[in-house]
């Protein structure tokens, strides 16, 4: 005998409850997906050097991060401090100055903290970083600022002669950061002048600091000096008590000195005077010297604006990051979060949001227009300017003319060239329309601003060596796109407006999968 209907209920029941969980559940898992955001801690960081310090960050809403790419970057220079990925580090594009001294705390990625240890910091260590989180489907970042401090040692007080009527006393204190008050009170706690103060640095950067006081018999009781960092508020102190027979010694001093000034000044005043006149035509000259060779700089680059010099360049895809989608007539590029499948070939960039142009140029002067477009234009990055033909394709190169690479950068709202360190412009507002011209004859590249003819910035005496030289460009940001604008003599002038295509696909064909996996 067969069971009733009615006993197969509770079954289905169950089953359709459970596809109901899964299906909350999923859908609850895409919207914390979409809503992923990386955040840092809302108030300075502080350390003392020579210690160890973590900088907090964490994902919100909390999800496991160990199969995430994470990257601490120092934001002034915008290369690498620290990088993780699918549970490795990756040493090899770290700086320098952060070798064997960071680590990613591992005990809380399973739970979405992506702290980084810096183990004994220096004062160089100061300043922002940025902790960037990315896989297939976003890029995220927070900035984290870290204050590093240290407290001097003792104030150390000399007397330096008599001087102006009084007694001069030196205040000497050593192995601060960052750069601290040196500050002069009497006995009632008044303030008193300095004479002087100076500051230096060592090798470690903790400053010394020093100053001078003139104290006269006025002065009762002791002094002091006193020595205060107001980052960390802090502060030294160290006193002297000045005998008053020194006071008496002060006035017969200065009428000696002032006798022995008279007499010097009568009989050295014409040769003063002379080298005086000297130093002013001598002056003169170097002034001179130096308009000349501001008036060639200038004259270089804007011979290379003329219109024989201006030439058609376009983008070869072949090179383009997978990130990176170039317009069908290779005029323009944009960057997309998603990875294109293309060819993983030896000339496509794997890492840096780069691609180059395709005409090599190895002698005479060029000069080409690029425009940036978009609604996003503050909050963005990008790069444009020239690289060797040979420059390096895979992984985390320099970008400075060491790397072989010679360009103006805007980064979240500066505009810098790419120097080695990095060079804020201070320019506003940022230009948009940019003349990249090259010189390959003098071994110079310039920036022009396309909107008003003011040079941007130049590089002088660039190492070429005799390699192919190829325009480059570096787009890191959705919401804009890069232009070629056709600046050639035998069209109407493009510099005057206009819209680049847009690229909504890309150039190159479609040979496979081997770029989406790579990051």
């Amino acid at each position: 005998m067969g069971l009733p209907w009615g006993c197969g209920q509770p079954s289905f029941t169950i089953h359709a409850r459970d596809l109901l969980t899964s299906l909350v559940t999923l859908l609850l898992l895409r919207l914390g997906s979409a809503q992923l955001r990386v955040v840092g801690p809302r108030h300075p960081v502080s350390a003392t050097v020579g210690q160890d310090v973590v900088l907090p960050c964490h994902l919100s809403p909390q999800r496991d991060a160990r199969t995430l790419d994470v990257r601490w970057i120092r934001k002034e220079f915008s290369e690498t401090v620290h990088h993780y990925r699918n549970g490795e580090d990756l040493y090899g594009e770290q700086m320098g100055a952060y070798v064997r001294r960071t680590e990613l705390v591992r005990d809380g990625l399973s739970a979405g903290r992506l702290d980084l240890r810096i183990m004994g910091l220096t004062p160089s260590d100061d300043g922002l970083y940025v902790c960037t989180v990315e896989d297939a489907h976003a890029y995220k970042e927070a900035i984290v600022d870290l204050e590093v401090s240290a407290t001097g040692a003792d104030p150390h007080l000399s007397l330096g002669g008599y001087e102006a009527g009084g007694v001069r006393v030196l205040c000497r204190s050593a192995s601060w950061y960052p750069l601290p008050q040196l500050l002069w009170r009497d006995a009632r706690g008044q303030h008193l002048p300095s004479v002087s103060q100076t500051h230096s640095q060592d090798q470690e950067g903790l400053f010394e600091i020093e100053g001078a006081v003139i104290v006269t018999g006025s002065v009762e009781g002791p002094l002091s000096c006193v020595v205060r960092s107001s980052r960390l508020q802090q502060e030294r102190e160290s006193s002297l008590h000045i005998a008053a027979p020194l006071f008496h010694n002060a006035q017969p001093w200065m009428v000696a000195l002032a006798l022995v000034l008279v007499l010097l000044a009568v009989s050295i005043g014409l040769g003063v005077y002379l080298l005086r006149k000297q130093v002013q035509q001598a002056a003169q000259i170097e002034e001179k010297a130096e308009r000349l060779e501001e008036q060639a700089a200038e004259l270089a680059w804007r011979r290379c604006l003329l219109p024989h010099n201006r030439v058609k360049v376009t983008l070869d895809p072949r090179t383009a990051h997978p990130q990176l989608v170039v317009s069908q007539d290779n005029s323009s590029v944009r960057w997309e979060r998603e990875w294109q499948q293309v060819s993983e070939i030896p000339e496509r960039f794997d890492n840096w949001r780069c691609v180059l142009g395709h005409t090599e140029f190895r002698e005479g002067r060029h000069c080409w227009l690029v425009e940036v477009e978009g609604e996003r234009l503050k909050d963005t990055w990008w790069a444009v300017g020239v690289a060797r033909a040979s420059v390096e394709r895979k992984g985390y190169f320099k970008g400075s003319p060491e790397g072989g690479i010679w360009a103006v950068q805007y980064f979240h709202g500066k505009i810098m060239s790419l120097t080695s360190p990095p060079t804020d412009l201070p320019l506003s507002p940022v230009p948009t329309r940019i003349w990249v011209c090259l010189d390959c004859t003098q071994g110079q590249v310039s920036f022009i601003n396309a909107d008003n003819g003011v040079e941007i910035f130049t590089f002088t005496a660039a190492s070429f060596n005799g390699e192919g030289i190829r325009p480059w460009f570096l787009l890191w940001t959705q919401g804009i796109q890069l232009c070629l604008r056709d600046s050639t003599p035998q069209t109407p002038s493009p510099a005057l407006g206009g819209s680049c295509p847009s690229p909504d696909t890309p150039a190159s064909p479609l040979l496979g999968p081997a770029g989406a996996a790579q990051e």
